[in-house]
């Protein structure tokens, strides 16, 4: 632990924006991070293959007991699917997420994905079927910008850093609801309107992830393609599911330092753009394509001033 801190007060190491722009990724969240949005998404109770509940009440009340409130219901709030003869209800991302906190993301599936499969196991356990498709669009006259985060966005866009969005929604493609029918997705083409909009589009568009872990999508687009990883990943997102799976992924795991915006509400200043909830040091592990000229000069460096700091000299 002490060789670590003294590593980083020498190097500075996990310190937000003191590597080269150029050199930084700036990876966003949309809703509840960059915008308000009004868009639900319908969620349905299995056990052992079948829906939990045959009732809407039945249903309010299990959902009540995970804490879920009154104002996270939207659009039509709790209605019956009558394809599946089992009540589904429409939450918003904040109501979403305090199902999730509480049944395993394994024991989660999407409809129309490879995860919805997940839903229907047979083990006694409680598992939840996801219908993303009401958040198959992005009203952009409805969105509300939040004015902290779009402004941390267009000023990393103006020193030269890459910049992302990385959504759950899915971005575009199509998606099938609790029916089986076949729905559109525009998230991508209508978020990048948005952005536009406020002078802050990303230089790397919108990347859909539905139900995926945004760490892991964040490695596969900057770091696993590419041969010169950036220095530092800066990343925001208002929900902690979504800031947890960055951590677990990236903190430690990769040859870049990471600075984690999040969770909490950016709009009320429960999370601030400026300045980082958590940071990490990079790796100092071998990473796939083995260590960077950039890591063994640091090395280098770090013997040379230990060598200074003990007066020997070479």
């Amino acid at each position: 632990m002490k060789r670590r801190k003294l590593v980083d007060i020498l190097f500075e190491d996990a310190i937000p924006g003191n590597a080269p722009p150029e050199k930084q990724v700036h990876v966003f969240d949309f809703d509840d991070t960059l915008g308000l949005t009004k868009n639900a998404n319908g969620i349905m109770v299995y056990k052992d293959g079948e829906p939990m509940f045959k009732d809407v009440a039945g249903l309010k009340k299990y959902l009540a007991g995970l804490g879920v409130k009154d104002s996270d219901y939207l659009g039509d709030g709790v209605r019956m699917i009558q394809s599946r003869g089992a009540p589904a209800a429409y939450l918003s991302s904040a109501g979403l997420a305090r199902v999730q906190k509480v049944i395993p993301k394994e024991k989660q599936g999407a409809t129309g994905q490879d995860t919805e499969k997940r839903a229907y196991e047979k083990d006694g356990t409680e598992r939840l079927l996801i219908d993303f498709t009401p958040s198959s669009n992005t009203d952009i006259k409805m969105t509300e910008p939040i004015s902290k985060t779009v402004e941390k966005l267009k000023k990393a866009n103006a020193q030269g850093s890459d910049t992302i969005v990385i959504t759950a929604r899915q971005a575009s493609g199509s998606g099938v609801d609790f029916d089986g029918n076949s729905v559109t997705a525009t998230n991508g083409r209508d978020m990048e309107r948005f952005l536009s909009k406020q002078g802050a589009a990303t230089t790397d568009g919108v990347m859909g992830v539905v139900g995926k872990n945004k760490g892991k999508a964040i490695i596969d687009k900057y770091l696993t393609a590419g041969d010169d990883p950036p220095q530092e990943i800066h990343f925001y997102d208002d929900l902690k599911k979504n800031t947890d799976e960055v951590e677990g992924a990236v903190a430690g795991q990769v040859p870049s330092e990471l600075h984690v915006y999040g969770p909490g509400e950016f709009a009320h200043d429960e999370a601030d753009p400026e300045n980082p909830n958590k940071s990490y040091p990079e790796s100092d592990d071998l990473d796939p394509r083995g260590i960077s000229e950039r890591r063994r000069r640091e090395s280098e460096i770090i013997m040379e001033r230990w060598n200074y700091l003990a007066g020997i000299k070479r």
